[in-house]
């Protein structure tokens, strides 16, 4: 069941830094103020009528600038954030700075941190596709996976012997 705090944040005239923690079914949120400390909003829906509501809480469009970890989720919420006006940064996980000793992971934790560091600059964003570069991406990731089997076939072992059981792509 996801989770959520009443609190509500409207400063007038701050940038709000968002902090996501983004699965499947759920987002953990933090928010840090410009200059303020980073609060922990809870636990949502990966809805699109659960981050609308969220958007709401945390201020009006142009005051928000939100990041998430690049990961298996894709960039649905990117999409859906900038389509909202929203400033959206999607995060390379490899380049988040991290503690010697700081281990201990949770989503809400990791939301929080996404927040702090991202307010303080410090994170690296990736490239984005576009939507169309994403079904391109796609297209050639089931390709990729789209069984093929090439072995030579009987006789001199010639490309025009092969078999290519599963191609029906053009012989060139």
């Amino acid at each position: 069941m996801a989770q959520s705090h009443n609190r509500s944040v409207s400063r007038q005239g701050d940038i709000r830094y968002l902090g996501l923690d983004v699965h499947a079914d759920t987002i953990a949120c933090a928010v840090a103020d410009s200059g303020g400390e980073v609060l922990d909003l809870g636990i949502i829906p990966n809805t699109d009528n659960a981050v609308a509501r969220l958007l709401k809480r945390v201020g009006r469009e142009g005051e928000v600038r939100a990041c998430y970890e690049a990961g298996p989720t894709g960039f649905a919420l990117y999409w859906q954030l900038t389509r909202r006006g929203v400033h959206c940064d999607v995060i390379a996980p490899t380049l988040i700075p991290k503690r010697p000793g700081d281990r201990i992971k949770t989503d809400r934790r990791d939301a929080r941190q996404l927040a702090r560091l991202y307010r303080a600059g410090e994170l690296t964003a990736i490239w984005i596709p576009d939507e169309q570069h994403e079904a391109l991406r796609d297209l050639a990731r089931g390709l990729e996976r789209r069984p093929c089997r090439i072995k030579p076939g009987p006789g001199t072992g010639s490309p025009s012997s092969y078999d290519l059981t599963g191609y029906d792509g053009p012989l060139v």
